[in-house]
């Protein structure tokens, strides 16, 4: 420790005492001496001071008063009393008065005195330490508030703009849907051009309306953790709509789906409506990335009692391993943007790359884990644990997160 960059106040009447005790800390500390005790003050109130050594019988103000005004002017600094006498009453003013590190009884051994003040400056530097922290502390935790305060701003004004936004861009599209479905019962005597073209508008119309639901949805995930609606759910029923779902577009490209649902899979507290679109999800994407022809499998098993285990996995063209790290986040897509191709269940067709984004918060907002394995040209298999109540404390509820696919 550097004491120089201390400052010791000695303060005694006597002359001989306030040279002797300078000679003996002028090359440790910055020593300041002072004949009185109004001495004393003026140079405490001129100078920043550490460390106050002051004799308790001096004539015009004892030491004990002298620390007590100390106290208010420089209330860090380290205060001692030097008494040669039994002024049992002195000690106790200095101690309930001045607040006194210790008092010092004459005459003193000077290596003992060495030792008393080393204390006194790693006291004071303890106290000064426990102070930046605090302050450091107090400064972190207005900053975090005000963080706080920015986010919720940003939060009101984000679910602001996504209403706007779904009725924006919502409103034209029912136009356009409504406007095509009108033209296609106006005039049923269309040229078969006609009609490809006016389902054509109608497809791209659906397209769009699902790609601004799945935007959305990814915006509003805050939202959806306030809004879980838990239910009790029959999961292989639930299972079995979202296959329902999907049947005309297995049919369409002559895939085939296994399906293996355990008998015991029973009643799990779910919000249906986001299960089952994770369900859709998991199973549209199999069929997009599976070769006409090919196979999907869902299976269901209960692993533990309170715990399912729901796997879909597709024969389908797989995923290069670097890109595996990536499926469940926002807009990942592996493959080659300038030659994108939407559609919803066509061979290689695909979106935004939001659906398996959704998945894992739809998921993970139940307490669930979701993960996913895959082998190019073998294909994927996207394994889902789902556990059967709501978990007292779920990490989920406090993470925020981030998904893919």
């Amino acid at each position: 420790m550097d004491q120089r960059r201390h400052t010791l106040l000695v303060v005694d009447d006597e002359v001989d005492v306030l040279e002797s005790l300078r000679h003996l800390f002028h090359r440790s500390y910055r020593v300041l001496i002072a004949s009185s005790g109004s001495q004393a003050i003026s140079i405490l109130e001129q100078n920043e001071v550490h460390l106050i050594l002051s004799d308790q019988r001096m004539p015009g103000m004892s030491g004990d008063v002298l620390l007590s005004h100390a106290r208010r002017i420089q209330p860090d600094a380290i205060r001692m009393l030097f008494t040669g006498y039994a002024d049992i009453q002195a000690v106790i003013n200095a101690v309930n008065e001045g607040n006194i590190f210790r008092y010092i009884l004459k005459p003193w051994d000077a290596t003992e005195l060495e030792g008393i003040l080393r204390q006194a400056i790693d006291h004071y530097e303890l106290i000064a330490d426990r102070k930046r922290l605090i302050a450091e502390l107090q400064t972190a935790n207005q900053r975090l508030t005000r963080a706080n305060e920015e986010l919720a701003e940003a939060g009101q004004l984000k679910s602001a703009f996504i209403e706007v936004a779904s009725h924006e861009f919502n409103t034209p599209i029912t136009l356009v849907l409504g406007l095509s479905e009108l033209l296609r019962l106006t005039n049923p005597n269309r040229s078969e051009q006609e009609r490809t073209l006016i389902e054509r508008i109608s497809a791209s119309a659906r397209q769009l309306a699902k790609l601004v639901t799945n935007t959305l949805t990814m915006m509003r995930a805050d939202d959806f953790r306030r809004t879980l609606q838990r239910e009790p759910t029959d999961l292989a029923a639930l299972l079995r709509e979202g296959i329902e779902h999907v049947t005309p577009f297995l049919r369409v490209r002559n895939l085939l789906l296994n399906v293996d649902l355990a008998d015991n899979l029973g009643t799990f507290e779910i919000d249906h409506d986001k299960l089952s679109a994770s369900i859709v999800n998991l199973l549209t994407n199999a069929i997009k990335f599976t070769p006409d022809g090919g196979k999907i499998s869902l299976t269901a098993r209960l692993i533990t009692p309170d715990q399912a285990e729901i796997v879909v996995a597709d024969q389908g063209i797989g995923l290069q391993p670097r890109a595996l790290a990536y499926l469940f986040q926002p807009f990942f897509t592996q493959f080659d943007s300038s030659r994108h191709s939407s559609g919803d269940f066509g061979f290689n067709k695909r979106g935004l790359g939001l659906g398996l984004s959704i998945v894992k918060q739809f998921v993970e907002l139940h307490g669930g884990r979701v993960s996913a394995e895959s082998v190019v040209d073998e294909g994927t298999r996207v394994t889902i644990r789902l556990p059967r109540c709501q978990p007292v404390e779920s990490e989920s509820e406090d993470r925020v997160a981030t998904a893919g696919g």
